[in-house]
């Protein structure tokens, strides 16, 4: 079959009937071969798009982060957001993108274990992720609405990684009405993060430490 001839995006299809499949069977198909041969595709069509089902899905929760930052760029208002709004944002829009794909994130989130920081499946959300946080805290760090702390402050993108995993999590296991609980997870921990952001109490007790320390205070 030629792809260009019938004039079908396989790349698209090849990732909705992946997601469609999974969520159908709780499990990826057994072959590469078997999958194609159900759409009635030569298997060298995947191949040409795909190396595996894991890129599919790797690709899959791209779209999501793209789903979720093509929103945040329609909204006219979203230039004008402070660091922390645009995080929260991010995350209420992260949400929306996931109720629309609930049964498949859902599926693949429960093979997470809870230590684990990067989920083989999300690594291109991931690293796109990182740069647009990496991009905002630097916008919060030029408006002072968050301190750059020697060693700490460049890991502050790998803190809101973590929430970002926290919320799927807390998201994927809540049975509240219209996910308020999830709602209620997000603003708490985004406050709180962004509040150890700010000058405070984090860098008074930095600042005494290393005046303990230089000056042996003790």
């Amino acid at each position: 079959m030629n792809d260009e001839k019938e004039n079908i995006d396989w790349r698209e299809n090849f990732k909705n009937e992946l997601v469609l499949y999974l969520i159908r069977n709780g499990e990826r198909p057994v072959t590469v071969f078997k999958f194609c041969e159900d759409l009635g595709v030569d298997e060298s069509i995947f191949y040409k798009y795909y190396n595996s089902f894991r890129s599919v899905e790797k690709e899959v929760w791209l779209t999501f982060y793209k789903e979720v930052k093509q929103a945040l760029e329609g909204d006219s208002e979203y230039s004008s957001y402070s660091t922390h709004e645009k995080y929260l944002s991010f995350l209420y829009t992260l949400i929306e993108v996931y109720k629309q794909n609930r049964s498949y994130v859902v599926l693949r989130y429960a093979e997470v274990n809870r230590k684990s920081f990067r989920p083989w499946f999300i690594d291109l959300f991931r690293e796109e992720f990182a740069i647009w946080t990496k991009e905002i805290l630097d916008e919060g760090f030029d408006s002072d609405e968050i301190v750059s702390r020697p060693l700490i402050s460049a890991k502050y993108h790998e803190a809101l990684w973590v929430q970002l995993l926290y919320i799927t999590r807390v998201w994927t296991n809540d049975e509240s009405e219209d996910f308020q609980v999830t709602d209620a997870a997000i603003e708490k921990s985004s406050v709180l993060l962004f509040e150890l952001m700010k000058s405070g109490p984090v860098d008074l007790l930095i600042d005494f430490l290393k005046f303990a320390y230089q000056n042996k205070a003790y």
